[in-house]
């Protein structure tokens, strides 16, 4: 996982919060969730989900925690 472009934010760390609870890294959440999904969802928690959310991307085959 990167990021396209520079994001230095409170959103950004809202994006990652939201990954590690989507995977179950953090808080409760759905374990055998792909990461590629996860990332998917958490893009709806940024303020700016058009231009901080579309920042990360994943790369390679998705993967399951």
């Amino acid at each position: 996982m990167a990021n396209l472009w520079d994001v230095t934010d409170r959103d950004i760390d809202k994006f990652t919060q939201g990954v590690f609870e989507q995977l179950g890294l953090w808080g409760e959440g759905g374990a055998g969730t792909s990461v590629v999904t996860a990332v998917a969802r958490s893009r709806d928690v940024c303020k700016l989900k058009y231009l901080t959310g579309a920042a990360p991307v994943v790369y390679g085959i998705p993967y399951y925690l």
